[in-house]
Parts: structure tokens; C-alpha cells; sequence
């Protein structure tokens, strides 16, 4: 019996879910657990949303959004399966989720992803790294369980697409991608709204936040690489949050010559009062950058991908530029 005859065995058969993915959650995330939470809750299914950074302000237009709990500790009882979406492995979700696996109530564990650089870590795994989205994955999981795609999951589901093929502009949008939209639009899914809602609805504190960011940008002297980087005290003078970076690393990107861009991302300190980097890399050709994360214990998509490393930002600047350099033959 493949995984996904597997997968849908447990989904059919259980009876309670936890549906979860990684910290620091984007539009696919989001999307991808209420899209397909919604569609078991219509099947009878009782279901618990986790997420413990929540869902963003600029995801609270989605149906369902304020299911999304941000703590476990309230939860009581075993699940019958857990379905972790849009993660690499289950690490991704945080320590907290870590500890509840520990803790031996998620029942069968499974993996719903699209990303290239997934770790086994679940019991069973749904990958397809070739889907624009997790959310197409879920669309035909939906269509194999023979679940109903309502309006607000197509609203979901639409909103994973848009989000992470940048608006229909990247690589990754494909024949069956627009196959896929046009059927969720067909169900209930409105391209304008969405679109509205996730691009022309910015807070004036992110913008101003752009404001402090733009003036870090930086050019290698080759005009391959590209950077910019926010740290904390620019978060606390704009009084903003690390998801009101979402999309910056769009701006070097979007320079002519640029192959590797990258935003550097100040996290809260680690172990022993570290400073740490949250740096987001994004490809705009052949480079595959989700190589260059997973040196750094990340991982990610081969045009877009992301990693935490620890030190100070020229240290981690400096690591960084050399470990591209070395691994794709360029001249520092």
C-alpha cells in the first residue's frame, strides 16, 4: 500500500485531528491547514488548528483564520492522526509541537509538503515538489478523499497558489497551475479579494519599516549578490513584527544582473544570549539556493529558501557569501 492509499485510510477512518505547520507561517501555510481542516470539519472530523506564531495580521481575511491556536496547552486527549503541512520535517513546527510528540497523543503523523529538501520525520509523507503550492497538494487529496471544496476552502486554497507563486510570476507556475486556480475560482475562490487583501492592504508601519530596510541594500561588486537586512531596533523604532518583512527580499531580488538575494532578519537571541539571523534566499535563475540553506540546517525550494544561522551579521554575512561562492564556483 503506497503513502497516500495510507493517508487516506487514516484520514477516513480517524476520527479527531491536530493540523499544524511551521513557525513563522506564510500564505501557504495558513491556507493549506485551513483548507484542509475546513474540509474534514464538513466530513464530521473534529479538528484542532495549530500554529504557534498564530496567523498573521495579513491572513485574518481567510476563512476559518481564527481557529488557529497559538498554544498546545489546552488541548486535552490523544489524536487519532496529526497532519503537519508546508513543513520540510517536524522540527519546522517548534519546540513546543516537539514536545508533544514526545508526549505520544499525535497518533499517526503525516507530512504534506512540496518542498525539495524534505526530511522523513512523520510517519507517512504526501511530497510533490513539482506542485506550485502545498495547497495544490491538498486540492487533490480533497478531490481524492472525495471531500467537498466549499467557497471558503477554495478561498484557502487559491490564496496558497497566489502567495507562493508570487501572483502567478514565478518559475514554479505551471499548465496545472492555472488548471487548479481556475477550478478553485470556479468554487468560490475571488482573485481580486484575495489579491486585495494580501497585496493592497499593508499597515503604515510595514511600509515605514520598508522606509528603514531600503538603505541597507547592498550589491556585490560581481552584481550577483544582493541583500538587505532588518534588524530588531528597526522592528521596535516602526514598532513592527518579523512578518511585516514578508516580501522585502524582493526588492534586491528584483535588481537587473542579481542571481542570489537575500534579507537578513534579526531573531530574538539564542542559547547563551547569541545573536541570530533569520536569512531568506531567493533565486532568480539557475542558482539553487535551497543547497546553500541546508549547509546551514535549512532548506527550502530550489528558487526560494531560508535558514537560521548564529553570530553577528558581517560574521554571518561573511560565512554565507563564502559557502555561495564556493559551492557554485564564483570569485569572491
Amino acid at each position: 500500500m503506497s503513502d497516500l492509499e495510507r493517508i487516506v485510510q487514516v484520514v477516513r477512518e480517524g476520527k479527531r485531528f491536530l493540523i499544524t505547520s511551521h513557525e513563522n507561517p506564510d500564505g501557504d501555510a495558513i491556507g493549506s491547514m485551513l483548507g484542509l481542516g475546513l474540509a474534514l470539519e464538513m466530513a464530521g472530523k473534529e479538528v484542532v488548528f495549530y500554529n504557534k506564531d498564530g496567523t498573521p495580521g495579513v491572513l485574518e481575511f481567510l476563512p476559518g483564520s481564527e481557529k488557529v491556536n497559538s498554544s498546545l496547552n489546552f488541548i486535552h486527549g490523544s489524536f487519532d492522526c496529526t497532519l503537519i503541512v508546508d513543513c520540510t520535517d517536524t522540527s519546522r513546527v517548534g519546540k513546543e509541537f516537539e514536545r508533544f510528540i514526545v508526549s505520544g497523543r499525535c497518533g499517526t503523523k503525516v507530512i504534506v509538503d512540496h518542498h525539495q529538501t524534505n526530511k522523513p520525520s512523520a510517519e507517512l509523507h504526501l511530497l510533490n515538489p513539482d506542485a506550485s503550492s502545498t495547497g495544490m497538494i491538498i486540492y487533490f487529496l480533497l478531490k481524492t478523499l472525495s471531500l467537498k471544496i466549499t467557497p471558503d476552502i477554495a478561498k484557502n486554497l487559491y490564496t496558497t497558489i497566489v502567495v507562493d507563486t508570487g501572483s502567478f510570476r514565478y518559475s514554479n507556475t505551471t499548465q496545472e497551475t492555472f488548471r487548479v486556480a481556475a477550478d478553485l475560482v470556479e468554487l468560490g475562490a475571488d482573485p481580486w479579494q484575495i489579491s486585495r487583501a494580501i497585496y493592497e492592504s499593508e499597515p503604515l508601519a510595514k511600509l515605514k519599516l520598508l522606509g528603514v530596510v531600503l538603505p541597507t541594500l547592498e550589491v556585490s561588486e560581481d552584481g550577483r549578490l544582493a541583500w538587505v537586512f532588518a534588524n530588531r531596533e528597526m522592528l521596535k523604532m516602526t514598532s513592527t513584527s518579523r512578518e511585516d518583512t514578508e516580501g522585502f527580499v524582493n526588492f534586491p531580488r528584483s535588481i537587473k544582473g542579481v542571481e542570489v538575494a537575500m534579507l537578513f532578519r534579526e531573531e530574538e537571541p539564542g542559547d547563551n544570549n547569541r545573536t541570530r539571523w533569520k536569512v531568506s534566499l531567493r533565486s532568480n535563475g539557475g542558482v539553487n539556493v535551497s543547497l546553500i540553506a541546508e549547509k546551514f540546517g535549512g532548506g527550502g525550494h530550489k528558487r526560494a529558501a531560508g535558514c537560521l544561522i548564529t553570530g553577528t551579521l558581517t560574521d554571518v554575512k561573511h560565512r554565507l557569501f563564502s559557502t555561495i561562492n564556493e559551492a557554485f564556483g564564483w570569485t569572491e
